[in-house]
This record gives structure tokens, C-alpha cells and sequence, in this order.
């Protein structure tokens, strides 16, 4: 994987994304318009540790704490990037309080 940071356009509530008719999850191109979805090329676990500092203040207990980076492309316009999603960090709220 190439990425370990992702840039400005997948940053600030830029990069979207939503679920299918199941429960898959897809990335749209923030350069494209029309939700065109992103490829995932590639990912890799950035972290991974069996505590999860957040436990002890939330209501729902997570099982470990942990970061995915995973490397995205379009298809349609060549956009490529990295994006992680992890159980640490933010931890509730609401976007527009993640986004500052």
C-alpha cells in the first residue's frame, strides 16, 4: 500500500459514502460527480491492540482498538488516495462537532 496519509480531498467531511440495498459499504469519488463509487485496492491494519482505552466511558464495549488504512482509486477519473476507519479517536458526538 502506498498511502499511510490520506490527502485534503478525503479530509473535512469531503469524501462520502453509503450502503447499498445490503450492507455494504462504498466510497464515492469526491472528484466525480454523480457518487461514482471508489475501488478498494488495497488495505493494511495500522493498528491493533486487544485494550480499548475508550471502554471505561462508553456504553458499548469495543473489542479491541484498531486502524484500517485502506487504499482507494477511481475508476472513471484516476483519483486515488487512503482512507482509515479505527475504534479509537472520536468516540460519539456529531459530525459537525468532528469537524470542528
Amino acid at each position: 500500500m502506498k498511502h499511510t496519509h490520506g490527502s485534503e480531498a478525503v479530509e473535512a467531511g469531503r469524501l462520502r459514502g453509503a450502503t447499498d440495498r445490503t450492507d455494504y459499504f462504498y466510497f464515492f469519488c469526491p472528484e466525480c460527480p454523480g457518487d461514482r463509487l471508489l475501488r478498494i485496492l488495497d488495505y493494511q491494519v495500522t493498528r491493533d491492540d486487544k485494550e480499548n482505552e475508550y471502554n471505561a466511558s462508553s456504553k458499548h464495549k469495543a473489542a479491541r482498538s484498531f486502524i484500517t488504512a485502506f487504499e482507494i482509486a477511481c475508476e472513471e477519473c484516476g483519483f486515488r488516495d487512503c482512507v482509515k476507519i479505527s475504534s479509537v479517536g472520536r468516540q460519539g458526538g456529531t459530525h459537525a462537532e468532528a469537524l470542528g
